[in-house]
């Protein structure tokens, strides 16, 4: 018994802040466009084009047995043309080289799937191993959805059938809402992915010459494609620093096992590893910051600190910061994103102090998960982005062409950025006009800078 007690807390030592965290990269990069905008007015007293199906267009279902079975009939096409879908999203309206794609059977599948009413993965979320979920199927709906339908927005919009584009632009954003309806945050992030495709689907279609004015179409969408207080939640649950309640009393011989399996479930997914001496250093530091914090923040007697043994010190310690960490990211999920990043920044600084009391390599709770938040945020980032721009169309129909000096002239009210709570940055030289997305100090993200023209 004293023996597998010494390896449970060498193997602690080794793998307590091993796992890699689940990180969303904080990207610093600007996607530049320049756009030629035909000049159209939003039709206020006209029914305006849903870009997600109301409840009243949608087909009672799930969609995800659509989406998956429509590649059981098209075997020569995933063998021959789905390893090519990236180089055809990629390609020019104009490229002759679209004409050869053919994709009319998977859009008709997607675009019925976008319509439906709800999405049932049948992902196992409550397992032992949460993060052991495989997800091929939500990859695939990337390049199918993502990359295949853009491929054919391209081609119908070449052919001058906006109507039939701007259908399957919608099968898609149905589709990538359908991606995010998995309290997972990578399903959030491929939901995102595809959304954001659409999103430059109709950038391509409000070019065209004959699109309407898409201002109300992008008020009416919600700020994320799902809420997102089911997956914090769940990601809060899954990650192994949560430890099942009721705790087990003081002295009870249910924390070697506690203790053996939140090590087993590090030990599976980490990649760094610490040396014993390491490992040693590691947890004798671990148990000193229990001593010390847990009578201080839950009230423990010096008496039943005496009692705990290594295991439940360090076990009851690490639940400790978990709890800490839930109470702070959970409200997260209904703030607006300026506070979102002050709590961000605050809850990565505590972490850093974390790491440098313990001289761990990195972390075992969830931190990121403000990042994640904010990433599915983006989503509403873009669309008042784009309907910024719609309203800079129907200033330029009502204006003889022309683009207004300042966002503050505008007949329609531009949004604002929802990052920064002001108005998208703007300017106007000549007959060209400059909107982009401000950098914001504490949080990094792929920003959008666009040149328009307006065109008569």
């Amino acid at each position: 018994m004293r023996r597998l007690k010494t390896i449970a807390l060498c193997m602690m030592g080794i793998a307590m802040f091993g796992f890699p965290a689940r990180s969303f990269a904080q990207q610093d990069s600007t996607i530049k466009k320049q756009l030629k905008l035909p000049v159209q007015a939003a039709k206020e007293f006209e029914s305006h084009f849903h870009l997600l199906p109301t409840e009243e267009e949608q087909e009672p279902g799930n969609a995800i047995p659509v989406l998956l079975r429509m590649v059981y009939e098209q075997q020569s096409f995933m063998k021959d043309v789905y390893p090519k879908l990236y180089e055809y999203a990629e390609m020019d309206v104009a490229d002759p080289r679209l004409k050869e794609f053919y994709f009319a059977r998977f859009a008709e599948q997607i675009n019925r799937a976008g319509s439906m009413s709800f999405a049932d993965w049948q992902y196992p979320l409550r397992s032992d191993r949460p993060y052991s979920i495989m997800l091929p199927d939500m990859q695939s709906q990337r390049q199918l959805v993502g990359r295949g339908m853009t491929a054919w927005i391209r081609l119908l919009l070449s052919k001058g059938e906006l109507d039939e584009a701007l259908k399957c632009i919608k099968g898609q954003l149905g589709c990538s809402r359908h991606c995010a309806a998995t309290p997972v945050i990578v399903c959030q992030m491929v939901g995102l992915a595809i959304a954001n495709s659409a999103f430059d689907n109709l950038e391509l279609a409000i070019q065209s010459g004959k699109c309407p004015n898409m201002y109300w179409s992008l008020a009416a969408l919600p700020p994320t494609l799902q809420d997102l207080a089911p997956m914090v939640r769940w990601e809060l649950w899954a990650t192994p620093a949560r430890l099942n309640e009721p705790l087990p009393p003081i002295g009870d011989k249910e924390w070697v096992q506690i203790a053996r399996k939140f090590v087993e479930l590090y030990a599976e997914s980490s990649d760094e590893r610490y040396t014993p001496d390491e490992g040693a250093k590691l947890q004798d530091k671990m148990q000193k910051l229990a001593k010390q914090q847990l009578p201080e923040a839950l009230g423990f007697t010096d008496a039943e600190i005496k009692q705990m043994s290594s295991e439940e010190l360090t076990m009851r310690w690490v639940y400790m910061q978990y709890c800490r960490l839930r109470t702070q990211v959970e409200p997260l999920a209904f703030q607006s994103p300026t506070q979102i990043i002050v709590a961000k920044s605050k809850i990565e600084a505590e972490n850093t102090a974390l790491l440098k009391s313990t001289g761990a390599k990195s972390s075992p709770y969830p931190f990121v998960l403000p990042q994640g938040i904010l990433a599915c945020r983006n989503f509403e980032r873009r669309v008042k982005f784009l309907q910024t721009i719609e309203s800079l169309r129907d200033y330029a129909s009502k204006h003889d062409g022309s683009l207004p000096a300042s966002l503050a002239d505008l007949d329609l009210p531009a949004p604002n950025d929802p990052f920064t709570e002001k108005p998208f940055e703007y300017e106007l030289k000549g007959s060209t006009a400059r909107i982009r997305q401000a950098a914001i100090e504490g949080y990094k993200s792929t920003l959008y800078d666009y040149e328009l023209t307006a065109l008569k």
